[in-house]
């Protein structure tokens, strides 16, 4: 492809695709980070604050995530433009995402350590 074409792509929604690939993506590493913490439960019992957390926000993540996608899906099958706050949510999903697991690896050096 020439820059004319794939300018003119990104123009007629490539550019949504991109996005809607980015949150579907981000909302699947959420689910599996959730079942990384689920899975670590057990072991990290002296820690339930922090296991909590970590639940709490990396389900936030998924959420925004997942709601973007969706909010992309709505707006395409309306025809209408995509909303500001998608930016937010671009932002703040892979942050909670971030935070989330540096939780879940601090909860899991804290177990591997000695007790």
């Amino acid at each position: 492809m020439t820059d004319e074409d794939e300018q003119m792509a990104l123009d007629t929604g490539g550019g949504e695709a991109l996005l809607y690939d980015y949150f579907k993506h981000l909302t699947q590493l959420s689910l599996f980070s959730l079942g990384g913490v689920l899975a670590l439960a057990g072991s990290a019992a002296s820690a339930r604050g922090l296991l909590i957390g970590a639940l709490v926000v990396i389900g936030s993540s998924a959420l925004l995530s997942f709601s973007g996608a969706g909010e992309i899906v709505r707006t395409r099958f309306h025809g209408k433009p995509t909303a500001k706050y998608l930016d937010f949510y671009r932002i703040s999903a892979p942050l909670l995402l971030s935070l989330g697991l540096g939780i879940f690896l601090y909860l899991f050096i804290k177990t591997l350590g000695p007790a």
